[in-house]
């Protein structure tokens, strides 16, 4: 017989296999990530619906006023505009900030379950009302089911991922933000020629599927093992890990990684007393809030929310034949430009992919102000611009912006903050897009300044400006696993040493991986002479 490989031997052969076969291998965890992400599928929808229930006539007839000067005969008052947009960020926002303190009770999916149920509430008082005061609230109480589920869903998925498949992980729950959002156009432009409320009534019975199915399947998952480490329950969190991992790694490297998450929670448990939301701005953790939530607003800035609160109505106004049928098409070639960047987000990281898509989110937006120009007059060449500008805008921001945000937001925070520091991101977040869905309407509403493409130019500077703010701040964290981000930080390793720096707690955590998988196996033989004494 050969001799038996050693522990370090198994992890090397298997780290081998492994990169030959990433994604086979991991099936089960990438399977999970879809699964889970699938709640995401409601905020891409809603925000594709109420970008198109405004310039639909059933729509306005209860929530509008008559107005012949357009095209279709009905508009939408500015205010009402405002608070239909911005009060769904209002209520993400405060369930942003109520993340930390639910995530101390409640695990990950059990959260998310709460987010789900306030959905079905939200979507059933929009259904039903016919009244202004008591929409606002179906709206503010769909902002609080955003905020749980997507604060949760990311940190649930963050913290079961290998450190390799983090990226396509937040891709592939991201993927249905975007697909949500084409097939909300899909439903609405099948439904906006009905002059009854059943053409924004029926969109919003099919939102009913997702807390459905999410609900009974988040039953059948186990909870995160980083937090159920946090709370004592080390043989649930372990037994958790070998779940997610089963098929793709050796016991040896399941021990491994449980044992390097162990220590850092030991850690954190050690430094600490009693977690509180003003512990994130303390002197140890100050960068890492500041760098989240500046990644958080990074969606808002490149004009994120202004496009999908009001994409549909934009081009309304703009004169764009057809508007439902290009934001249909638009929000395609915006998913594929995300099914297009996991590859890409692997090979050159996640500074370089935000780079590029918010250079394209500001390139798109110069070109629409520069069609609203005096030197371009004809209305059919800016139609076309405007259609040209919104899918090139699109495309940008689903390949390299949306899904990165909620990537490292959720990866740089502390392990026993990242509740809260993901939820003030996130949060923050909403609080700029809310700004944007409360003024948007002034600057292109025919009733108000009319500006219609020179708002671009706002969002061309914001644009320069977010870019600026990745090249000096955000710090490459690609292949790095959660735990020696946080060694990183714990040791103020300058941004652009990320990449190179080799951190001390892996090489503990092998360490003690290997007594216990030593130990582990010595029981296995002693167990099994047991049984030979007895025979």
């Amino acid at each position: 017989m050969g001799q038996q490989d050693t522990p370090v031997e198994m992890t090397t052969r298997a780290a081998e296999e492994k990169k030959d076969f990433p994604v086979l291998a991991h099936r089960r965890f990438l399977l999970f990530s879809f699964f889970v992400g699938f709640s995401m599928l409601e905020y891409g929808f809603d925000s594709g619906e109420i970008s198109s229930f405004q310039a639909m006539i059933g729509f306005l007839k209860v929530f509008g006023y008559k107005d012949p000067h357009v095209q279709t005969g009905w508009n939408i008052a500015s205010t009402p505009q405002q608070i239909i947009s911005s009060f769904v960020l209002l209520g993400s926002f405060i369930a942003s900030l109520l993340a930390g303190l639910f995530a101390r009770f409640l695990g990950r999916r059990h959260c998310v379950m709460v987010g789900l149920v306030l959905l079905i509430v939200g979507v059933t008082v929009q259904i039903v009302t016919t009244n202004m005061g008591a929409l606002y609230f179906g709206r503010l109480v769909t902002g609080l089911a955003n905020g749980f589920i997507m604060n949760f869903t990311f940190v649930y998925i963050a913290e079961m991922s290998p450190a390799h498949l983090r990226g396509v992980a937040y891709g592939l729950a991201t993927g249905w933000v975007t697909l949500g959002a084409a097939v909300g156009y899909v439903i609405t432009n099948a439904t906006q020629k009905i002059t009854s409320r059943l053409s924004y009534q029926i969109p919003l019975y099919t939102l009913y599927l997702i807390p459905v199915v999410m609900i009974l399947g988040l039953f059948l998952l186990p909870e995160s093992p980083r937090w159920l480490l946090l709370h004592g329950k080390q043989e649930q969190a372990l037994k958790s890990l070998t779940w997610i991992r089963a098929g793709a790694c050796t016991r040896f490297e399941v021990l491994q990684e449980y044992e390097e998450m162990k220590l850092n929670v030991e850690h954190e448990i050690i430094n600490r007393s009693n977690v509180r939301f003003t512990d994130q701005f303390t002197k140890k953790h100050i960068r890492r809030t500041l760098v989240s939530v500046g990644v958080g607003v990074i969606n808002p800035a490149v004009a994120g929310m202004f496009m999908m609160a009001f994409m549909t109505y934009f081009m309304q106004v703009a004169g764009v034949d057809d508007p439902f049928k290009w934001g249909v098409m638009v929000q395609f070639i915006g998913y594929f430009g995300q099914l297009l960047s996991y590859p890409f987000i692997a090979m050159f990281g996640r500074r370089t992919m935000l780079l590029l898509g918010s250079g394209i989110c500001g390139l798109s937006m110069l070109i629409l102000g520069i069609l609203y120009t005096p030197h371009i007059t004809d209305p059919v060449a800016r139609a076309k611009g405007v259609i040209f500008c919104m899918t090139l805008y699109q495309f940008g921001f689903n390949f390299g912006v949306v899904g990165l945000v909620y990537m490292v937001s959720g990866e740089i925070p502390a392990q026993n903050l990242r509740s809260h520091t993901a939820g003030l991101s996130i949060g923050t977040g909403f609080i700029f897009a809310w700004l944007t869905a409360f003024t948007a309407p002034y600057f292109i509403n025919p009733a108000e300044l009319n500006w219609v493409g020179k708002y671009g130019f706002i969002w061309f500077v914001s644009s320069v400006l977010t870019m600026l703010f990745i090249v000096f701040f955000v710090p490459e964290v690609r292949g790095r696993t959660l735990e020696e981000i946080e060694e990183m930080f714990d040791k103020g390793v300058p941004a652009w040493e990320f990449q190179t720096y080799v951190c001390e707690g892996t090489e503990q955590a092998r360490k003690e991986a290997e007594q216990d998988f030593i130990h582990e196996e010595a029981k296995e033989a002693g167990a099994e002479h047991i049984e030979e004494a007895k025979l």
